[in-house]
């Protein structure tokens, strides 16, 4: 019964695992990330992807003018919703893009403010369309690092005409909140398994009359934990800092908490988050409320399914040698004996049972695909219900270049799948043998294209002692 629990303990966990990491999704700015942030993770080549978002965030607006206005009567909320894209140009290269629409409407007692250089003495509300975000991302990732990705982005916020405001003000600065020229934006985040942390600089356009716009300094982190298949846990945090312009708006730090979950293994995901302005509960408490929250609506394509396992049945048993009988003279029969009852005999022992996977690799690199990744999750999954299973795992490669370069781009593909199941999933090392053979022993003709593609691989044979 215990080792039951343990196998479905292990199944359940190896599934979570493949769930988290097989899939990810755009953020509410386009690029891939959790709810904010983007993250060092590309879409694969020619996938599109899209979403809906909507947020409303609690800020407080900058001093006008120095005037000593407390900041209980600068609060503001930020309401907003976007249209998203993400096209994958390369496995590492993508493009992003978003656009919507922004609220911006003062709330409690307000007495004054200033936000984006724009003053406002009156209470008010402003609706204006989201500057349009056009934007590129390239991710690094190494063989030598699984895991490890290092991702940078450059983007342009290109505004858009139309706002419509309403204030007592007689004479209202401006009718815009969001800047007449464009924004500039660039940053670069470190994902490492289920951690993120960021850092971007917004370069902001002027207003009208050459009003200055602070810039945003921007640090966050994020954490995506799968909790079991096709749920995530995400929390994110972040600090923004304005820096410059004719009227700053203190930093703040938002928290975000909540939860991205995918519809079986449609691609479309619903995504769901509580946020809360810090620095409100810090200066000011709760009262007026500094919550706030962001949803949205994903799609973006599952990978394909890894192939079946190749099932290799186990050697049949050796044939026994004939039983040569001599016969002689017969003896005088003895007296009758009572027979003793047969002892009983033992149930045969399970035969092993053996599978064979083949991942493949491109070029002369070493670096898994995402189908090499799922197909070894499967792995990881059978042999964790196994603890006495044992893997060997070869490494092969095409004839082109020289055999001892080859050896060597073999044994590295080893043991990169090998470095997988062991940091990925937690493996014991001792159980699982690399081996490399070059070009020797092509399983496909090396005299196609096709064939040498193929024959860039590594086989992972895996014994599953129990026979189960």
């Amino acid at each position: 019964m215990r080792s039951t629990r343990t196998a479905l303990l292990a199944t359940a966990l190896c599934l979570t695992a493949a769930a988290g990491l097989a899939q990810s999704a755009p953020s509410n700015g386009g690029d891939f990330g959790l709810f904010t942030m983007p993250v060092a993770v590309s879409p694969r080549s020619g996938v599109l992807s899209l979403g809906i978002y909507a947020w409303k965030e609690q800020l407080i607006a900058g001093d006008l003018a120095n005037q000593g206005i407390d900041q209980r009567n600068r609060l503001y909320s930020h309401w907003a919703g976007d249209v998203v894209l993400n096209l994958g140009l390369t496995n590492h290269w993508s493009l992003f893009a978003t656009a919507g629409l922004d609220r911006y409407e003062s709330r409690g007692g307000w007495r004054g403010g200033s936000i984006n250089g724009i003053g406002f003495d009156t209470a008010f509300k402003v609706d204006q369309a989201q500057k349009v975000r056009l934007g590129t991302k390239y991710v690094f990732t190494s063989e030598d690092a699984p895991g490890l990705g290092i991702g940078i982005w450059l983007s342009a916020n290109i505004p858009v005409e139309g706002a419509v405001v309403d204030t007592t003000d007689p004479f209202p600065v401006s009718d815009k909140i969001n800047s007449r020229r464009a924004d500039w934006e660039w940053g670069g985040a470190i994902t490492k398994g289920i951690f993120t942390g960021m850092v971007s600089y917004q370069l902001s356009g002027e207003q009208e009359q050459d009003v200055r716009v602070a810039n945003r300094l921007r640090f966050a982190l994020g954490v995506d934990v799968p909790v079991m298949p096709h749920l995530n846990v995400i929390t994110e945090i972040d600090r923004t800092i304005f820096e410059g312009g004719d009227s700053q708006q203190p930093p703040y730090s938002n928290l975000n908490a909540g939860a991205r979950f995918w519809i079986g293994e449609t691609g479309v995901a619903v995504s769901g988050a509580l946020t809360m302005n810090i620095d409100q509960v810090v200066h000011l408490g709760w009262g007026p409320t500094p919550l706030g929250g962001i949803v949205g609506v994903t799609y973006s394509p599952f990978p394909p399914p890894p192939p079946a396992p190749v099932v290799v049945p186990a050697p049949a048993p050796p044939t026994p040698a004939p039983v040569v009988e001599e016969t002689r003279e017969a003896a005088p029969a003895p007296a009758p004996v009572p027979t003793p009852a047969p002892a009983p005999v033992a149930p045969p022992p399970p035969q092993p049972r053996i599978t064979r996977d083949e991942i493949f690799f491109d070029g002369t690199s070493a670096r898994l695909t995402n189908i090499a990744k799922a197909i070894l999750d499967g792995i990881a999954l059978r042999m964790k219900s196994d603890l006495n299973s044992t893997a060997v795992i070869t490494g092969y490669t095409d004839n082109t270049g020289k055999e001892e370069a080859n050896v060597g781009i073999a044994q590295k593909r080893a043991d990169a799948a090998r470095e997988y199941l062991v940091t990925r999933h937690g493996i014991d090392p001792n159980r699982i043998s690399t081996a490399a053979k070059g070009s020797a022993e092509p399983a496909y003709d090396n005299a196609t294209k096709e064939g040498r593609d193929k024959n860039r691989r590594a086989v992972i044979v895996v014994t599953f002692l129990s026979g189960a």
